[in-house]
């Protein structure tokens, strides 16, 4: 999974750290303590997050003393050191490299200079630094080398952690409203990128213009302008590209071993699957405290769905839960109801069972600055353990316990769903960024509580190794996304498509499709009829009846919809809701549109009738069977020979569950408790505690 000669120093295949200082804090005066205290838990890495304007106050001055102590008591109680530099996103650039060349702060869509702000946090400043002015990869550039140089050689540096949470440089701005930089740098930057691709009669077609000078182009600056604000992003997004693999090459070349590495949000971001390359490994945040407040199982699924993503996208499926928020949030003067520690260990076992690096918290002490202290820390102000913190520390000590069936690998998985994430950028310009995410989750939250193996995909990825693909509104239908469905039906005979919701609606470049699916009516042999939506008040006066192929089912949550008509002798009507057809099939029953996601009517959970019928027809089968829905089984394949099942209680109370496997179950031990199992007429009984993992290794 990793490149090759990637420096792995710690003495277990899964090491546990957490943030520990974002200067000023905490005081030194602790440090020595407070790590003798996390080296004695069993933790194996201190991360550390300086902002640009503490390490470089004066241009070309470093004071970085504060870093070699890291380091230094980092060793002394044997724990690792993984460095931040975080020149963009989080924190502020030097004060004077905005007074000496003002022209570098971020201008938003009204020609307004962003102003200094701050923020929970960054509380000593914000990012309002624009990456496109040459200043930031000329002072920038030195920092990052001069920290690569003065600290590579340190035996217990183990990760460079470049660019947290990779992100637009006007994204943590009030005023930039989210949306990109429009300054002088970047405007010449995007028509030099635009002149790079496009003639002025190509670019004029491409947008539907009569410009008759490149002088006339601007950038949108609005997402009404949605063919246009297509266009500009994709920009701002290969930028973001291109200058994170900028420093990976300035680090690379001074410290060509150690891994490289970034991460971006616990939800997907349109620029992701072209971020993550650039980097030796990905990974997300990940809020802990409404995970049991109340419990929900399909909160433990949307946590599954974050870590499968970044397994998806990132290189050789390298990725690290980078930042569980070990807390609530926020803090403040007044409090809210706190991370049950329980929370904690589940979101840690899950990183672990879902194949990752490693793992980290945020954060050990309190953020002392600011507004999120007190809130997401492991120990109380006074730096005394809580009882997260000793939980964390229990669960360290089994995970070390298993080493030796870590790494596990995959077993392969016959289910995938599709993240487009074109299709998610344009959603957003609708305002409906929160509908494409809930319905990619949707499916997936079934088929993970249901213990169905599933992997993430994307159209840049090959399809024809599963059985059965969901693609929930994969709507812009770019010609690489269409030359994959029509590839995957020419070639893959094995493997079945199943279209939900806005599927195929939009052209390339943005516009509405004259004739949706773009590029795909005649071969699929459907249209599309209107569009509509079911109200609350149909669903309360009972005009809420799907039929489909897998019985009738109701939807019990108001969603749009797609009408829909089979067009020729090739397709038929596979679903209606009120008498309309809104889903249609191939005679083959290789290819399904669904005209609305199997999730937005069903409170945005996949239908289990549904989802089960389409499973069965192809071919699908659970690798391990449960006999209670409080209880998520995960198999993997043990580094000792073997497989492991991983089984997670999301219930209120203690489960005796029995697991029945579909391979032949020989010697069975439950390895946290070292307990042999007993088999029986093919499985197994044991009992999960409430919001506990057990592990089982079947020999």
């Amino acid at each position: 999974m990793t490149r090759p000669g990637l420096i792995v120093h710690p003495d277990t295949p899964f090491p546990i750290g957490v943030e520990y200082y974002r200067a000023p804090a905490p005081k030194q005066e602790y440090w020595d303590g407070d790590f003798a205290r996390l080296s004695a838990a069993g933790f194996r890495i201190v991360r550390s997050a300086s902002y640009w304007n503490w390490m470089e106050p004066r241009p070309g001055q470093y004071e970085l003393e504060d870093v070699d102590l890291l380091f230094d008591l980092a060793e002394k109680h044997n724990l690792y050191v993984w460095l931040d530099v975080m020149l963009g996103t989080h924190g502020a650039g030097p004060e004077w490299l905005t007074r000496e060349h003002p022209d570098i702060v971020v201008v938003n869509r009204e020609g307004q200079r962003i102003v200094h702000d701050a923020h929970p946090a960054y509380p000593q400043g914000a990012c309002i630094h624009c990456y496109d002015h040459p200043a930031w990869r000329e002072y920038g550039g030195a920092l990052l080398r001069h920290v690569v140089n003065r600290y590579k050689d340190r035996p217990n540096l183990l990760v460079w952690g470049l660019w947290d949470g990779v992100n637009l440089s006007s994204a943590w701005s009030s005023m930039g409203l989210g949306y990109p930089c429009y300054c002088d740098n970047t405007l010449a930057k995007y028509k030099s990128w635009l002149r790079d691709r496009f003639t002025l009669d190509d670019l004029n077609d491409r947008l539907s213009r009569r410009y008759r000078r490149w002088e006339d182009v601007e950038a949108p600056r609005s997402n009404n302008a949605v063919v246009e604000m297509l266009l500009y992003r994709r920009f701002h997004y290969e930028n973001l590209a291109e200058q994170l693999g900028w420093m990976v090459q300035e680090t690379a070349a001074l410290d060509p071993g150690r891994e490289v590495r970034s991460h971006g949000g616990w939800s997907p971001r349109p620029w992701d699957e072209i971020c993550a390359p650039q980097v030796d490994s990905w990974g997300m945040s990940m809020p802990s405290a409404n995970l049991m407040n109340p419990p929900d199982r399909n909160k433990a699924a949307d946590r599954a769905f974050a870590f499968e993503w970044s397994r998806a996208i990132g290189r050789g499926g390298r990725w690290w839960n980078e930042e569980i928020y070990a807390g609530m949030s926020p803090g403040g003067v007044t409090w809210k109801k706190q991370s049950d520690p329980r929370a904690l260990t589940m979101l840690l076992w899950m990183t672990l069972a879902h194949g990752a690096a490693g793992s980290m918290f945020w954060q050990y002490r309190p953020e002392y600055m600011s507004f999120e202290s007190p809130g997401y820390n492991l120990v109380a102000p006074d730096g005394e353990p809580t009882a997260r913190f000793e939980a964390v520390a229990e669960a360290i000590g089994q995970i070390d316990g298993l080493s030796e069936h870590l790494p596990f690998s995959y077993p392969p998985a016959e289910v995938a769903v599709a993240n487009h994430q074109a299709s998610q950028e344009l959603f957003g310009y609708n305002g409906e960024d929160e509908r494409f995410v809930a319905d990619l989750r949707g499916v997936f939250r079934t088929l993970w509580t249901g213990g169905v193996p599933t992997d993430l995909t994307t159209p840049a990825m090959d399809w024809s190794k599963y059985r059965l693909v969901f693609l929930p509104n994969v709507t812009l239908m770019e010609d690489a996304v269409r030359e994959r469905i029509e590839r995957t039906l020419s070639d893959s005979p094995g493997t079945r498509l199943v279209a939900e919701g806005s599927f195929g609606m939009y052209s390339p470049d943005g516009q509405t499709s004259y004739r949706p699916p773009e590029g795909l009516a005649d071969l699929l042999g459907v249209r599309v009829a209107d569009v509509d939506a079911l109200t609350g008040e149909d669903v309360a006066a009972g005009r809420n009846l799907l039929e489909t192929d897998y019985g009738t089912v109701r939807l019990t949550s108001p969603c749009g919809y797609v009408k829909l008509r089979p067009s020729n002798g090739s397709s038929r009507r596979a679903a209606a809701l009120n008498g309309s057809t809104v889903a249609v099939s191939a005679a083959d029953g290789r290819f399904t549109w669904f005209g609305l996601t199997l999730s937005a009517g069903f409170e945005d959970t996949g239908c289990p009738a549904v989802v089960d019928g389409l499973l069965a027809r192809a071919g699908v089968r659970r690798p391990v069977e449960v006999d209670c829905g409080d209880v998520v089984p995960l198999v993997r394949m043990s580094r000792a020979g073997g497989r492991l099942v991983f089984l997670f209680n999301l219930g209120l109370t203690a489960a005796d569950v029995r697991v029945s496997t579909t391979w032949q179950t020989g010697k069975a031990t439950d390895l946290l408790s070292g307990a042999a199992l007993q088999t029986s007429e093919g499985a197994v009984r044991t009992r999960v505690e409430a919001w506990r993992v057990s592990v089982l290794h079947f020999a």
